[in-house]
């Protein structure tokens, strides 16, 4: 699973603004390619744990990303 997810990671890094600008910063900070990969992976498990929890398309999940009338973990 691990394998799959910083593989979809790697893509959405080249598609996701968002997503690209932690995997570099995560990049510099720690000094670790394979590191930043791995956490952005996450990040991408855990945008997709919240597109299931509330029935959203990736889109929509992006409009409600970090906007505090969020509904996320609110249902």
């Amino acid at each position: 699973m691990r394998f799959l997810l910083v593989e979809a990671g790697q893509t959405a890094v080249k598609k996701d603004a968002e997503l690209k600008r932690a995997y570099k910063r995560l990049w510099m900070r720690k000094g670790n390619k394979a590191g930043a990969e791995v956490r952005v992976a996450r990040r991408l498990a855990v945008r997709l744990y919240w597109m299931l929890r509330q029935e959203w398309t990736y889109a929509e999940l992006v409009e409600h990303v970090g906007k505090p009338e969020s509904s996320c973990g609110k249902r």
